[in-house]
């Protein structure tokens, strides 16, 4: 009977620990377009902008910069690293904990991205943007 409230336990410390990383988000290991390896957290990334020519990826930072990715990344490889990535255009993934507000198929942004008016919704991805944002 002691080994099922241990095995309990131990599965709830398990479950617990998974739902602490969900929330805190691991750490993303990026390499940039001059080959760097840079360690980021997601609470770090506003939002992910595809490049046409230079064809990759670009990511807004809290601190005002921006890191440009290799070219081979896809958008749903970056939306599958954090479930609080979501894609709202063809080019365009946000980080869902900085959208304050959805206004006229615009992402409006809490600081530091609240400048930023770039981030239109396609309407490809508008349900299920609007859906999950309701739900976050």
């Amino acid at each position: 009977m002691e080994m099922t409230e241990i095995q309990r336990y131990k599965t709830a410390l398990e479950r617990l620990k998974q739902l602490s990383d969900i929330r805190l988000g691991k750490p993303l290991l990026i390499q940039t377009l001059m080959g760097n390896l840079r360690v980021l957290h997601s609470n770090h990334i506003g939002y992910f902008k595809y490049i046409s020519t230079k064809k990759s990826w670009e990511i807004a930072l809290t601190d005002g910069s921006f890191v440009r990715l290799k070219g081979n990344l896809r958008a749903k490889n970056l939306c599958a690293y954090n479930d609080r990535f979501i894609q709202i255009h063809q080019s365009c993934i946000i980080n869902i904990q900085y959208l304050c507000m959805i206004q006229n198929n615009h992402c409006i942004m809490y600081p530091p991205f609240h400048h930023i008016n770039e981030l239109c919704i396609s309407q490809k991805y508008k349900r299920k943007l609007t859906a999950y944002f309701y739900q976050f």
